[in-house]
């Protein structure tokens, strides 16, 4: 049984075409990674991806929170501890004169946005996993037992290979 954490990882950085920084990520499968951010509003930004393959999860790890604290890409919400509100709700140019309930309502924004982005990133992840295992041949009912998923959710994520 391969162990997540001992899996090679990439890092992996978005630009927009003119070179702006636009988000930083890790996965060990990156196409699948760049599906689930298909459906983030700023992914048609994206016109490069430059990735770079780590030996382990918690070597990718390190490099991701230096790289989201040191470059600070424009749409990293998790782990930034630049990302103003209006960022993190993917929103521009907030007024100044913000009343007790306006504050209260876009930090309830970008706590939902956080929620998300999170429940994405899970979900990636999970669904990496899954492929990964049915790549080594794991069957779904034995995948189901582990997740708490059903085997045909699990089999429709990681269709068997065909021979």
């Amino acid at each position: 049984m391969v162990n997540i954490h001992t899996v090679r990882t990439a890092l992996y950085r978005l630009y927009d075409g003119e070179g702006a920084l636009l988000y930083v990520g890790i996965t060990n499968m990156p196409n699948v990674r760049f599906g689930s951010h298909s459906m983030k509003s700023w992914w048609k930004r994206v016109d490069r991806k430059d990735i770079v393959w780590f030996d382990n999860r918690q070597q990718a790890e390190q490099a991701e929170t230096r790289a989201i604290r040191d470059e600070q890409p424009a749409f990293n919400v998790a782990k930034s501890p630049w990302r103003s509100v209006a960022a993190a709700v993917e929103l521009s140019d907030l007024p100044d004169d913000l009343d007790e309930f306006d504050l209260r309502l876009v930090e309830a924004a970008r706590v939902r946005h956080q929620a998300k982005e999170d429940l994405l990133a899970a979900d990636a992840e999970l669904r990496e996993s899954v492929a990964e295992g049915r790549a080594q041949g794991l069957g779904p009912s034995h995948m189901a037992k582990l997740t708490g998923f059903t085997r045909e959710w699990v089999a429709k994520i990681a269709p068997a290979a065909k021979s």
